[in-house]
């Protein structure tokens, strides 16, 4: 039987399928419901392997390692009587949840050359936290638009999935204006689209429209449940806006009132980097006596024990912000054992980290160029742009 854009499944159950192919499309939309629907396919067929590894997938976002593993296992047991295409599937999902990044994205580059309309593997390389984002490689940007364009002969001219990412490779490597229009056609074709939703805010930033964003945000999150994946983080971007707007009050509201009482429903990267960047942020216009416990609360239960490069990155700015010197070393250990294993964006985060401690002892001289160093080659961290300006604003700041 047949599932999301016609791709060929091992499984005797329509209804598992049905709710597989929900799952899928709730997941390349940002939109909640996939794991409800998953859990609804192995209900209907217990040994569907890759309703078992898209679980996997989904648990892992979701900062749920354990279970994830255990569901890639499941997955795993059953996949010897599918076909090679379910085969590679499940195997790049496990490299993911096992957090063999750069092998997983070796192996979704082969999946692409044979199965390019399996759109949820081909999802793992894209995005600002995908697999190619945060392989630490300075060109990340051109090679998330190379891969996007192989894709696109395969997938109907009219796909929301492939138009918002064909707008977002645009708007990363600096063609917002031409982006932009993809972008609206997938909202167009599907208004219910947290992704598209997500990558029209980061149009409207490198456009400089705080105007125009923070009204498409203010209109369209109507539309959107508060316990989507991205809800909270289309709240930080319009509270961008409005700090590019001078309404730095509203913005803290925002912070406040909406996207840390989000933090329950945000996928841990997203949460904790978004709070603690907009803090950082707010502070940066001048407001004072801020509260960093929520964040700090969700960074010791998420990342005791650190994370990637990127996440590090704000964890030193938590570390500084509550005073926490201890924290700030283990920020700057674990980023040398990133750098040791060859992690391109490692070294500009371990400059930020040393720009940080500088400051601490009131040494800005040596703040200055250490932030100047990372702000040189802070591509490789990851994430987009617009999060990344928080480097070289910092650094403007501190001049």
């Amino acid at each position: 039987m047949k599932n999301y854009l016609d791709q060929v499944l091992t499984c005797r159950s329509k209804d598992a399928i049905d709710a597989y192919d929900q799952a899928v499309d709730c997941q390349l939309h940002a939109w909640p419901g996939a794991l409800a629907a998953i859990d609804l396919a192995l209900q209907h067929a217990p040994d569907f392997a890759l309703a078992h590894s898209a679980r996997a997938l989904i648990l892992q976002a979701y900062g749920r390692g354990t279970e994830a593993r255990e569901a890639s296992k499941q997955a795993q047991s059953f996949k010897q009587t599918t076909t090679e295409r379910e085969r590679s599937h499940v195997d790049i999902i496990q490299r993911i949840v096992e957090g063999q990044s750069t092998a997983a994205l070796h192996s979704v580059r082969s999946h692409a050359e044979k199965w390019p309309l399996d759109a949820l593997v081909m999802s793992t390389a894209l995005g600002a936290f995908g697999l190619i984002a945060f392989s630490g490689q300075a060109d990340h940007d051109q090679q998330r638009y190379d891969f996007v364009q192989k894709l696109i002969p395969s997938y109907p001219s009219e796909h929301p999935w492939l138009l918002t990412h064909r707008g977002w490779v645009l708007i990363e490597t600096k063609q917002p204006q031409a982006g932009l229009p993809f972008v609206a056609q997938s909202l167009a074709l599907r208004p219910a689209n947290g992704n598209a939703a997500h990558v029209m805010m980061h149009a409207q930033f490198e456009l400089n429209k705080p105007a125009a964003g923070l009204d498409f945000a203010n209109k369209w999150l109507t539309l959107y449940p508060e316990n989507a994946m991205l809800f909270g983080h289309v709240h930080w971007h319009a509270a961008l806006c409005e700090i590019e707007l001078g309404r730095t009050e509203q913005a803290l509201q925002r912070l406040l009132n909406t996207i840390e009482p989000h933090l329950a429903h945000a996928p841990p990267l997203v949460g904790m980097t978004d709070t603690t960047s907009l803090l950082w942020r707010l502070n940066m216009q001048g407001l004072q006596d801020l509260s960093w416990a929520a964040t700090e609360r969700f960074a010791k239960e998420n990342y005791s024990k650190g994370g990637n490069v990127f996440a590090e990155l704000h964890l030193a700015m938590l570390a500084f912000a509550t005073e926490q010197n201890e924290d700030l070393q283990a920020c700057r250990v674990r980023l040398e054992k990133h750098a040791d294993s060859g992690h391109g964006g490692a070294p500009s985060a371990l400059h930020w980290v040393e720009g940080l401690a500088a400051l601490r002892k009131h040494d800005r001289v040596t703040a200055r160029h250490a932030f100047t160093q990372c702000a040189e080659k802070s591509v490789g961290l990851g994430g987009s742009h617009a999060q990344r300006t928080l480097i070289q604003r910092t650094l403007t700041a501190l001049r």
